[in-house]
């Protein structure tokens, strides 16, 4: 009984001397002048919380005590100090929320200004103070039947993380920065309004509410960044820093072993195995921007997806797509021995690239962009569709790697870490095949007329025209195109609609054989499957379509 007085007495002469401390300006050595014992909050196995022998209240959720026994945390103890805001489990280190002045005189200014803080302007006031002296609370869990207790040592002062720096990252470098809100609240995604986004899409996009606005506003914020590195994650609000997350391999191995201790659910347990090693190396950048004009450039770091034995899609280890490559595709890529796809979307191309080497890639102009939106939007939900999502797609610009599992016995391929997309010059031949045809089709894809000969003169001969895709027509029609032009010169296809180029086809040598030698296998009994007709595309047919100059011109009826 005589304990309570005394302990009082040393908490009334350490305000009275922190006080003074602060006023002399001992919130700046770097450390705290002194540090308090942590005050013992003792649980109960029924929640009831004793601090001293009183009762103050119960904890207020009952379950978590429940799941911290499962786990075997026995002590949580909280530290706030000068470098920031310090948790422990059983007397072991966790990520811990780090601020120094600069972001605690950021968070001085902030916090009076936000809603339903109680007491915000004097917690402001006493953020230095408590940077001063460092101040703790401990925990006490009840032990968990069969548990003995722990010899859990003595916190012993503040410590900071081991800066570590990676030799490569492990997520990223990627900057989102597609995110902006202009002053009403509403989003802008690269560019693009989300009013004109949930037109095209069907559907709702967040917005900011009133109030939130309203906060944002009263801040004068104009740029929220969020930066993950291998140490931590830095917030800063108009380019003044906020408190954020410091971490190190020790805290986070910590915070693996007392994941369950927090978290319930198994499958989020398992997820966040396989995350929180990356944040070692994780250099992520997120910037909002809240003056409907982007903060930054979006710039997106190769997305690697792997694709398991059964077909399961995964990203970084966390499987996102079970069964999304169905046996006999999968079946068909090993037998091609195609162990990575990597895709590339950008402003004026798509680019593909098997085991690192380049596919015919396909090209298009700013020009002629929205001439392709014509004739794919009523394919692909309409153009109005198109001509939305298309401008996002090509400013995020994804690059996805797809890594293949090899066929039983098969050798891995070594794949450059880097793929250049590159396409040789086709030098053109002096004998070069020259080929110009004329065709006329009706809506139902029938051929009417063929090289200045009419269906009928054919059919005379005894000779039936073929028919063509009424679906490809049927799109090309509702675009009002009159007339589709298939004009080729060395190494290149272009597509001209009404005499306007829309998109052209660049290929070499290496590319088209190793396109045959991945649809080998796709087509089945196809004659191309023949040993002796593949190897006439190979050897005569191949060469001479890459010298070629044809023009087909298509008259749609």
């Amino acid at each position: 009984m005589q304990a309570r007085p005394k302990i009082v007495k040393i908490l009334v002469v350490a305000l009275l001397v922190s006080l003074i401390l602060a006023a002399c300006g001992g919130g700046s050595t770097g450390k705290t002048w002194f540090n308090l014992p942590s005050a013992k909050v003792h649980i109960q196995p029924d929640g009831a919380m004793r601090v001293w022998g009183l009762n103050v209240g119960y904890f207020p959720q009952p379950a978590l005590i429940q799941q911290l026994q499962a786990a075997n945390v026995q002590q949580l103890e909280i530290r706030i100090g000068y470098n920031g805001i310090h948790v422990l489990a059983n007397g072991q280190d966790l990520p811990y929320i780090k601020w120094d002045e600069a972001s605690v005189q950021t968070l001085q200014g902030i916090l009076p200004q936000l809603p339903n803080v109680p007491n915000a302007n004097m917690i402001a006031s006493a953020l230095p103070w408590l940077r001063t002296i460092g101040l703790g609370v401990v925990l006490d869990m009840p032990l968990a039947q069969g548990q003995s207790e722990l010899d859990i040592p003595r916190w012993s002062g503040e410590s900071t993380i081991t800066a570590t720096t990676p030799t490569s990252p492990t997520l990223g470098p990627i900057t989102i920065g597609s995110l902006a809100f202009d002053p009403q609240g509403q989003a802008i995604i690269e560019g693009v309004p989300a009013s004109t986004l949930e037109q095209a899409l069907g559907v709702a996009l967040p917005s900011l509410d009133a109030n939130t606005l309203g906060i944002l506003q009263g801040l004068g914020a104009q740029v929220v960044q969020v930066k993950v590195q291998p140490n931590g994650i830095d917030l800063s609000l108009n380019d003044r820093p906020l408190p954020g997350i410091a971490w190190d391999e020790p805290r986070l191995n910590t915070l693996l072993t007392n994941v369950p201790a927090f978290v319930a659910d198994p499958a989020l347990v398992e997820t966040l195995n396989q995350v929180v090693p990356l944040l070692n190396g994780a250099d992520v950048t997120l910037a909002v921007s809240f003056t409907g004009e982007q903060a930054a450039d979006t710039v997106l770091a190769p997305i690697e997806l792997n694709i398991s034995e059964t077909g399961d899609l995964s990203l970084l280890g966390i499987p996102v797509a079970p069964g999304a490559v169905p046996a006999d595709a999968l079946a068909s890529l090993q037998k091609a021995n195609v162990q990575q796809l990597a895709l590339s979307v950008q402003p004026t191309g798509l680019y593909i690239a098997a085991n690192g080497q380049t596919l015919p890639t396909v090209t298009w102009t700013e020009e002629s962009l929205p001439i392709l939106a014509q004739v794919i939007g009523p394919m692909a939900g309409g153009a109005d569709l198109i001509n939305t999502v298309l401008p996002v797609a090509l400013g995020l610009g994804p690059n996805v790697k797809i890594n293949v599992p090899p066929a039983a016995g098969a050798a891995a391929v070594e794949v450059p870490d880097q793929v250049e997309f590159a396409i040789q010059p086709v030098e053109a031949a002096a004998q070069a095949p020259v080929l110009n045809v004329n065709l006329a089709v009706d809506g139902a894809g029938n051929l009417l007329a063929l090289g200045g000969f009419t269906a009928e003169e054919f059919s005379q001969l005894g000779i039936s025209l073929p028919t063509l895709p009424v679906e490809s027509l049927a799109a090309l029609r509702t675009a009002g195109v009159q007339q589709l032009d298939l004009d080729t010169e060395p190494g290149i296809l272009n597509v001209l609609l009404d005499g306007s180029n829309a998109l052209s086809l660049n290929y070499d040598e290496a590319s088209i054989m190793t396109t045959l030698d991945i649809a080998t296998p796709f087509l089945g009994d196809s004659p191309i499957t023949v040993p002796e007709v593949n190897q006439l595309l190979r050897e005569q047919i191949i060469p001479q379509v890459l010298v070629s100059n044809a023009n087909v011109t298509v008259d749609l009826e």
